[in-house]
C-alpha cells in the first residue's frame, strides 16, 4: 500500500504527559454494533461505505476494542497524510471518524494501531521519512466520561522490534507480540524478558506480509502472494500445530479474495467478523471489507482434510446460499461460461450456459420464494490426477415455501463436476434426479415453475 515513510533515526527524550483523544460528534442514524452496519454475509462486502471506507482515500488495518465500542483504522488521505482514525459508540450513535495524534506530533505519520486483548494498551507504528518505522505502545489511563479515552504518552518498544524496522503489531492474550520484520520481510513473534525488552524470533512461515494473531494463538491471518493465490495478493490463514509449528497457510478462497490485492487482515473481538483491505478503487486505492469469519473454520477443515473439505463446502453453498439470499456467493461458485449446464427433476430441457442460469435469480430472489432448510448427506468426492477437476455425488434435501405453500426436494440424488478455474473451484455441471421407485414428487403444489 502507499504510505509516507518512517521514523527518524533518533528519538527525543520522552516527558510524562497525556494524549487526550476527543470523540467527534455523533452520526445521526448510525446506531448499534459495527457502526450500525448489517452483519456481513459469506462473501466480502465494503465495510461502512462513506464513513470508514471513503472513496479516494486508502483505508486499512481496522481494530476494535474488546467491548466493541471503539473502532480504529488507518487512513491515508488524498493529501498523503497517514493517521489512525477513531470512531466511538455513544448513546445517540457513533461519532464521526476523526484522526488521532498518538505521538503528540513527534512523528509525521502513524498507522496500524491495534488493541491488546484486554483493551488497556495500543500497539501502533509511527514514522517520519523513509521506511525506518518502529513499533510503539501506549496505555489507557483510568477515568470517567471522556477521560476513558485518555492514553499515556506513547513510547517505542525496547528490544527486537526496535532493532529492525517493524510494523503491524498484534498481541495475544498470553502477551506475545506478533509483527512484521521489514528487514527480513517475514513475520516474527516476541516475548518480554525480565527487563521488559522484547526478544523476537522468526515465526517460521514461508511467507506473510501482515499477520494478525488470534487472541488464543490458535491461528494467524496473513496476507501475501503465493502459489494457489487468486490475485495480486490474498488473505491466508495458518493454524497452530503446537510443537510441530504452523500449518501450511490455506487460502481463504473467493469469498474473501479476488483478482485485486487483499491485505491487512484482522478480526472483531467476538471472532465473528473478518476485516481486510482490498485495492479495488481506481488507481489501486484500498477500502476496508468485511466477511463472516466462518471462512476460517472452512479453511481449518481444508488444512485437516485437504481439497475434499473445500469442495464439499462449495457444493453445499451452491444450495444453502438461498437461506440468506447471498447472491454473490452463488455467483462466485458457478462457472461463468456457456459450457455450464444442469438438469433438474421437473424437466428435460435443463439449464444451458451461465446466461440462462442467471435467469433463475428472478425466481430465487422473488419475495414469494423462501428457502427453509437444506441438508447434504452421503457426500462423496473424487479428484482427477491433475487435481483440477472433481466429481461429487450426494443425497440432498432442499426445502422452501412459495407464496406461503411448502415444497421440498427430499432424498434427491445429486451429482456434479467442478473445475479449478484461476485457482478457484467452480461448478460446471450438475444433475438432480429422484429415485425411480419414488411414489410421488414431494415438491408440492406450491412449487414454482423452473
Amino acid at each position: 500500500m502507499r504510505r509516507s515513510t518512517a521514523l527518524s533515526s533518533l528519538l527525543a527524550l520522552l516527558l510524562p504527559c497525556l494524549v487526550i483523544i476527543i470523540p467527534g460528534s455523533a452520526v445521526s442514524g448510525q446506531a448499534g454494533p459495527y457502526l450500525g452496519q448489517d452483519p456481513p454475509g459469506q462473501v466480502a462486502s465494503v465495510f461502512a461505505p462513506g464513513l470508514v471506507s471513503v472513496t479516494g482515500d486508502y483505508e486499512y488495518a481496522l481494530s476494535m476494542s474488546p467491548d466493541g465500542d471503539t473502532i480504529l483504522f488507518t487512513r491515508q488521505t488524498a493529501a498523503g497524510q497517514v493517521r489512525v482514525w477513531q470512531t466511538r459508540r455513544h448513546e445517540t450513535g457513533w461519532s464521526t471518524p476523526a484522526p488521532l495524534d498518538l505521538t503528540a506530533e513527534r512523528c509525521k505519520d502513524e498507522m496500524e494501531a491495534f488493541f491488546s486483548p484486554d483493551g488497556q494498551r495500543l500497539y501502533f507504528a509511527p514514522y517520519n521519512e523513509g521506511m525506518d518505522v518502529r513499533i510503539w505502545a501506549t496505555e489507557r489511563q483510568p477515568g470517567q466520561g471522556d477521560q476513558k479515552d485518555s492514553w499515556a504518552r506513547s513510547r517505542p518498544l525496547a528490544g527486537s522490534p526496535a532493532t529492525d524496522p517493524a510494523f503491524f503489531p498484534t498481541i495475544s492474550r498470553a502477551g506475545r507480540l506478533y509483527y512484521t520484520n521489514l528487514k527480513t520481510r517475514s513475520l516474527w513473534v516476541a516475548e518480554q524478558d525480565g527487563q521488559g525488552a522484547w526478544q523476537g524470533r522468526p515465526l517460521g512461515l514461508e511467507f506473510g506480509g501482515h499477520g494478525f494473531i488470534a487472541p488464543d494463538e490458535s491461528f494467524i491471518l496473513l496476507d501475501g502472494t503465493h502459489e494457489g493465490g487468486l490475485g495480486q495478493g490474498d488473505i491466508w490463514v495458518a493454524f497452530n500445530q503446537g510443537p510441530e509449528g504452523w500449518s501450511t497457510p490455506v487460502n481463504l478462497g473467493p469469498r474473501v479474495n479476488s483478482a485485486h490485492g487483499e491485505s491487512c487482515p484482522s478480526l472483531s473481538p467476538d471472532g465473528r467478523c473478518l476485516f481486510f483491505s482490498r485495492y479495488d478503487e481506481e488507481g489501486g486505492v484500498s477500502q476496508i471489507y468485511w466477511v463472516d469469519a466462518r471462512v476460517i473454520e472452512t479453511a481449518r477443515q481444508v488444512a485437516a482434510q485437504g481439497e475434499p473439505a473445500r469442495i464439499r463446502r462449495i457444493v453445499e453453498d451452491s444450495i444453502a446460499w438461498a437461506l440468506t439470499r447471498d447472491r454473490p456467493l452463488l455467483e462466485s461458485i458457478i462457472s461463468h461460461d456457456e459450457d455450464y449446464f444442469s438438469f433438474h427433476p421437473e424437466g428435460l430441457a435443463g439449464v444451458r450456459g451461465y446466461q440462462q442460469f442467471q435467469e433463475g435469480f428472478a425466481l430465487w430472489m422473488d419475495p414469494r420464494f423462501q428457502a427453509t432448510r437444506t441438508e447434504v448427506r452421503d457426500f462423496r468426492c473424487r479428484l482427477s490426477r491433475a487435481g483440477d477437476v472433481a466429481w461429487w455425488s450426494a443425497i440432498l434435501d432442499d426445502c422452501y415455501t412459495w407464496d406461503g405453500a411448502p415444497g421440498c426436494w427430499s432424498d434427491t440424488r445429486w451429482t456434479g463436476v467442478l473445475e479449478k478455474q484461476d485457482g478457484c473451484w467452480r461448478i460446471v455441471q450438475m444433475h438432480f434426479s429422484f429415485a425411480a421407485d419414488r411414489p410421488e414428487n414431494t415438491t408440492g403444489e406450491g412449487t414454482p415453475d423452473n
